[in-house]
């Protein structure tokens, strides 16, 4: 009696919770889906193990949405998502639907809070205003130096391997990103210098932490705060991300003292920001002195922000000539091979936002309020119906002028872009 109490209960309940979600069933039925949208489970069989499983899964959803018009429906349990590749659903979804998904990305958030990336749009965009004078064509100028040295380092290091056949570049590159970024962000000069105070603790809570943060985002259970504050995998985050913290907490403290005798009329009439003055020298300087004309950033926000960049992280001839921006300009091969490798793996595969009403698409579906919306730049970068049937090949020559292209949004595109 008892367990027929429950199971008319649970009926009863189930009822009414497709009842109340009447119109979403309705709206998402017209619009494809794919074999692994099991019922009532949808995909969350890949929730184990995921992150072996992501990108196989995301290739798999990109390529069948090649042959159904560039969108599907994913369903995650009770959760819904649509994922697109076609060039008019995305652009029309990147300029109207400005949220992100916070179910999805609270994760991340956890660690860099409300950082421009995944912000609510109520805090991104006066965040975005001081960000972008940060990365202007001035301050980007005054890193030119910076660039050219890194690079020519790099350089050197792989010349040593020069007629050796295959080798690992990886820690070489690795060296180099990591030294460029710590300088041009955080103004740490030598790297030598950096790796005593970081490597042991912040460069192994920054891959833990990305480790950690993917695993939840990708593991549906692990979603629910009330859960995760349970497992093992969140007493791991609370220590190296207390870790990241501080870190960053001491090196802002330290350079808004560095910082407080600038004198902010000379600083910005400067043709190149910085030049002369040798206590501007990184991206942290510019953006703490920036910040104080747009209702400064305070020490949390600064912090957030730079998580956020440090998380993401040249021609030469035989007289070692060194890199001018004036130079950029005529590399055109160059230009074609990195956009040709952006194209093919793009820095961000995916970026969610997610519909605050109703909206209907440039392809004629209408996506129903508060759903996710799973943007597949991988998948917009290898549609061979835009792109053509070498779509995977590596070819740089299709950026030469009049070259056939699909869309190209290694950084996103819309308002919410990357600056």
């Amino acid at each position: 009696m008892y367990l027929l109490l429950v199971s008319v209960v649970l009926l009863l309940w189930y009822l009414l919770f497709r009842y109340k979600r009447r119109r979403l069933y309705q709206l998402a039925e017209p619009i494809p889906g794919i074999e692994e949208n099991l019922p009532f489970l949808g995909v969350l069989k890949h929730s184990y193990n995921a992150i072996d499983k992501v990108v196989p899964l995301l290739e798999y959803m990109s390529r069948e949405s090649f042959n159904t018009g560039g969108i599907l429906k994913i369903w995650a349990g009770h959760l819904f998502f649509i994922a697109l590749t076609n060039p008019a659903d995305i652009k029309f979804v990147s300029k109207n639907c400005l949220e992100k998904d916070l179910l999805v990305t609270k994760s991340l958030r956890s660690v860099i809070g409300d950082a421009g990336i995944f912000a609510p749009v109520s805090i991104w965009s006066r965040r975005r205003k001081v960000l972008v004078s940060a990365f202007s064509p001035k301050i980007l100028n005054s890193l030119m130096d910076v660039f050219s040295r890194r690079s020519a380092g790099l350089a050197g290091k792989l010349k040593k391997f020069s007629g050796c056949g295959t080798f690992d570049i990886w820690p070489s590159v690795n060296s180099f990103t990591l030294g460029s970024v710590a300088e041009t962000s955080l103004g740490i000069k030598d790297i030598n210098v950096m790796k005593d105070v970081m490597v042991s603790d912040f460069l192994n809570s920054v891959a833990e932490v990305f480790k950690l943060v993917t695993n939840r985002l990708l593991t549906i259970w692990l979603w629910s705060d009330w859960i995760y504050k349970f497992t093992w995998q969140h007493h791991q985050f609370t220590i190296h991300n207390n870790t990241l913290i501080n870190l960053t907490n001491n090196i802002i403290r330290k350079k808004r003292n560095d910082l407080r005798n600038v004198d902010m009329n000379i600083y910005e009439n400067q043709t190149i920001f910085g030049q002369g003055d040798d206590k501007v020298d990184s991206f942290l300087d510019h953006l703490i002195l920036l910040s104080q004309r747009h209702n400064g950033f305070t020490d949390t926000e600064l912090r957030e922000e730079m998580t956020t960049f440090l998380l993401a992280v040249r021609v030469l001839d035989d007289d070692g000539e060194k890199l001018f921006k004036d130079m950029l300009s005529d590399l055109k091969y160059l230009d074609m091979v990195l956009k040709e490798s952006l194209r093919l793996f793009p820095p961000t595969p995916l970026i969610i936002r997610k519909t605050t009403n109703e909206i209907t698409l440039p392809s004629g579906y209408t996506v129903p309020a508060e759903t996710g919306i799973i943007i597949s730049i991988w998948g917009a970068h290898r549609d061979p119906n835009y792109w053509g049937p070498d779509a995977d090949w590596f070819k740089p020559e299709r950026f030469e002028a009049g070259g056939k292209t699909g869309l190209y949004i290694p950084f996103s595109t819309g308002p919410r872009n990357c600056v």
